[in-house]
């Protein structure tokens, strides 16, 4: 059974009650082969598979995908499916109606394919009733290897296997698009890729597929990292209204700060998800959108509950801290709370509130301060800053004060900065992480300072807690 989410809906439109036939386009290098062949692989447990590749070679194919090998002989007698238009094509074939044809100054004997054509009627009568899929890749070169035109080999095969014998077809397309087979087609697919930031985007756009719904976002991003097919769902940030007791994540060095999950070890130098104390971690928002806001949400509150919940000071500085603290309070025990202070433009007096008078950075935030609102917590601590809020507080002038606010606690703990351009183009140089956030058809994107890349998906794990997942960017 297919485990990656766009191929399960694959799945689904060829595990309908009759058989369907797809199309899937896309220019060279945009993943078609790589999709078809892992989504065949993944569901030949209960579905027989036949490909057949143009490729001169199939060699390293095959290394990747053994059961490519297995072939039928294209001689044995059919009995069992429909073979209307297969005769109709013998014969034309055999009256030349097709007919050999000079190509580059070799003469191409179209009787060859016929044998080739023999064979996926071998598979599917050799499978009658178990939904058998057959996959030409590609279609149009195919035809234009034996001199047949692509629409008459579709129909053909659409015809006598799909809506005669029950079978299911997947017809690859090299060309941007053929009108005549998309709507013939039940189902069609597009693969596409460009370059944002540098980074190379894949995307996988359900056209058309009858009989089961594509939902109001068609569109979706993948990864082809490791030579395989990844897609990356769309998803929100939810968290749950019910107590959470995480797990506790020691650190595995007195003066190092965990980032709460393994996972953020694709993102640092040292590929651990620690940081070391005296650090800088800049969250570098290159465009701004609800996926990008959420990573941050989410990489914020984690990273809190870690540390909060290790006894360790945590001092937030973000417009957030309100909407954050509600998170908490729902979902901790409020003893974790104490460790937890937040920020307000106002001259209220709270404990666990610094009151930002919004004249001078360092007269509000400096180290004596911190330490009579940390005093029952230990360190290293954690600084979680916001350039928008800053400036929102204190005008353009924080940017000139926040250097002297950072050097006089940065030895207490490590500090984290959502930046802006000019905050990061100020700031870049002194910071241990460098986190590019961006936003490209919906979906949050990450590039860090390894020169890596990944696409961010959220995803709630075995107790409903949102969980980040990164898909490497390949």
């Amino acid at each position: 059974m297919a485990t990656d989410p766009i191929m399960y809906i694959f799945e689904q439109f060829f595990d309908q009650r009759f058989g369907k036939s797809m199309v899937i386009k896309g220019k060279p290098g945009s993943g078609k082969t790589t999709f078809i062949l892992d989504f065949l692989t993944s569901i030949r447990d209960h579905h027989p598979v036949y490909y057949i590749s143009s490729r001169s070679t199939e060699s390293p194919i095959a290394d990747a995908y053994p059961w490519i090998k297995e072939r039928f002989s294209g001689e044995g007698e059919i009995r069992k499916v429909k073979t209307d238009y297969l005769n109709r094509f013998e014969k034309m074939v055999e009256e030349g109606k097709f007919g050999d044809f000079l190509h580059d100054g070799l003469i191409i004997d179209t009787k060859k394919i016929v044998p080739i054509i023999h064979s996926l009627y071998e598979f599917v009568d050799a499978h009658t009733g178990e939904r058998p899929i057959i996959a030409l890749d590609s279609i149009d070169a195919i035809a234009e290897e034996y001199s047949i035109p692509e629409d008459f080999l579709f129909l053909m095969l659409k015809n006598d296997l799909v809506e005669g014998s029950g079978a299911n077809l997947v017809s690859i397309l090299e060309a941007k698009q053929n009108e005549r087979l998309e709507y013939f087609a039940d189902g069609v697919v597009s693969l596409d890729y460009n370059i944002k930031n540098d980074m190379l985007i894949r995307s996988l756009t359900l056209e058309k597929m009858r009989g089961i719904s594509i939902g109001p976002y068609p569109s979706y991003m993948f990864s082809l990292a490791g030579g395989k097919f990844n897609s990356v769902m769309r998803s929100s940030l939810v968290f749950p209204d019910a107590k959470y007791e995480p797990s506790r994540i020691t650190d595995p060095a007195e003066f190092q700060v965990s980032l709460g999950d393994p996972e953020y070890g694709k993102l640092t130098p040292e590929g651990t998800d620690t940081v070391p104390g005296g650090s800088i971690v800049i969250l570098h928002l290159k465009d701004k959108g609800p996926a990008v806001n959420d990573f941050v949400s989410l990489f914020k509150t984690n990273l809190i509950i870690n540390n909060i919940i290790q006894g360790r000071g945590v001092i937030d500085v973000t417009a957030s801290g309100y909407e954050t603290y509600t998170v908490l309070l729902k979902s901790l025990a409020g003893k974790y709370l104490n460790n937890y202070i937040t920020t307000s433009k106002s001259d209220m007096i709270n404990p666990y509130v610094i009151s930002l008078k919004g004249v001078r950075l360092k007269d509000d935030i400096n180290r004596e301060i911190i330490e009579v609102k940390l005093a029952q917590s230990k360190g290293p601590y954690v600084y979680f800053l916001s350039s928008d809020y800053l400036y929102l507080v204190y005008g353009p002038e924080f940017l000139n004060q926040i250097i002297e606010v950072i050097d006089d606690i940065r030895t207490t703990g490590v500090i984290f900065i959502v930046a802006d351009d000019t905050t990061y183009d100020k700031m870049f140089s002194a910071s241990h992480i460098s986190l590019d956030l961006f936003s490209v058809n919906g979906y949050a994107a990450v590039s860090t300072n390894k020169t890596s890349s990944y696409l961010i998906q959220i995803a709630p794990n075995e107790n409903r807690w949102p969980k980040i997942r990164f898909v490497e960017i390949e």
